[in-house]
């Protein structure tokens, strides 16, 4: 698992998905949970400005808990 830092696009284009999915995603919960990955939000000093970053380990994380295997035993 990595550090890297990825955009609302960035994450969109890797997942195939719409940016307003990703935006969706943050606003909606599913078991209490939000439905996607965990997000940071940067703050610029002496600047109103924000940005949303996904850590990739988290991205990793929250896709783990898609993978299911099957055991054809």
């Amino acid at each position: 698992m990595t550090n890297e830092l990825l955009t609302t696009d960035q994450l969109a284009l890797e997942l195939g998905v719409k940016t307003q999915t990703i935006r969706v995603w943050r606003t909606k919960t599913r078991k209490g949970k939000p439905m996607g990955p965990k997000w940071t939000t940067i703050r610029k000093q002496n600047n109103h400005s924000k940005f949303i970053r996904y850590l990739r380990s988290d991205i990793e994380e929250w896709q783990s808990t898609f993978i299911t295997t099957e055991n054809n035993a």
